[in-house]
């Protein structure tokens, strides 16, 4: 961390957390994104032209657009690129979602130096969020996180998501729920989506390990909980967890100002990734 935040803290000051923020956004700048721009090359072609592409479009820019105004007054044969500091500028929020492209951008692609990029995000991202204080987000998997649940911890996300990588439409959904689980913080509606999808993840895994034509996981939880070789009395569980995804997801639009509250949310997505997790530990 910055040694001026943990001297103020140490000495009883008030640390601000914009200026944590800035420190962040400083530190990616510095060892992340300038050590890219560096090593890619400022010209647009080639290795540049990919992830430069791949960027701009995550950021829902026009890639030709952006070159042709940063080289309008340019004459010369070859043309440039602005660097990535262009998408995320001095804001929190557009450095974490740059981070992120760029981790998925190297996790996709073919490059030569996929694997070294993977592990210098990851390095450099808990570099930046080593702070004093907590800046309110966790790194699990190439995603940013709010913190709650001591980040779901690592059994419900990252075990869970690298044990489905297998089950691609499966790990899409958890996914999305968990996207949708951080978009929540600043959009209540998309509580909602949290238990909509995080239902649909368990009961297409529950669908795949019961080995059942039936879908609806309101009609296999005891055969599921059989399985498993749980307690019978997590029948009542189960059976809650099916009541609170029509309650909240399944049937929202039948109560459309009805939303869930944040610790709601929270708490059922926990349930999911557990469930998803027994199922998995007897498939895997």
């Amino acid at each position: 961390m910055s040694r001026i935040f943990d001297f103020k803290k140490r000495f009883g000051q008030e640390v601000n957390i914009d200026d944590l923020k800035k420190d962040f956004i400083n530190k990616i700048s510095h060892f992340l994104m300038e050590e890219l721009d560096g090593k890619i090359g400022s010209f647009y072609s080639d290795r540049t032209k990919s992830i430069f592409d791949f960027v701009a479009m995550e950021f829902s820019c026009n890639p030709s657009n952006l070159i042709q105004k940063y080289n309008s007054n340019s004459f010369g044969p070859t043309l440039s690129r602005p660097t990535f500091s262009i998408f995320s500028g001095n804001d929190f929020e557009k450095t974490l979602l740059l981070i992120e492209v760029f981790y998925d951008y190297f996790r996709r692609s073919d490059d030569y130096e996929k694997e070294f990029w993977i592990e210098e995000i990851d390095k450099t991202v808990l570099l930046a969020l080593s702070q004093p204080i907590s800046l309110g987000i966790s790194w699990r998997n190439g995603r940013f996180y709010p913190e709650g649940v001591k980040e779901f911890d690592e059994k419900l996300i990252s075990d869970v998501l690298i044990w489905l990588e297998n089950k691609p439409k499966i790990k899409a959904l958890y996914q999305n729920a968990l996207d949708h689980y951080s978009k929540s913080i600043n959009d209540p509606i998309k509580r909602k989506d949290v238990f909509s999808n995080a239902f649909q993840a368990v009961e297409k895994l529950t669908k795949e390990f019961l080995e059942t034509s039936t879908n609806a996981f309101d009609n296999n939880f005891n055969a599921l909980i059989k399985k498993l070789d749980l307690h019978k009395e997590w029948s009542k569980i189960f059976n809650s967890y099916k009541e609170l995804s029509k309650e909240f997801g399944r049937h929202g639009g039948n109560n459309d100002n009805f939303i869930p509250e944040q610790a709601d949310t929270e708490a059922f997505l926990y349930l999911s990734g557990l469930i998803m997790r027994l199922i998995l530990q007897k498939i895997l």
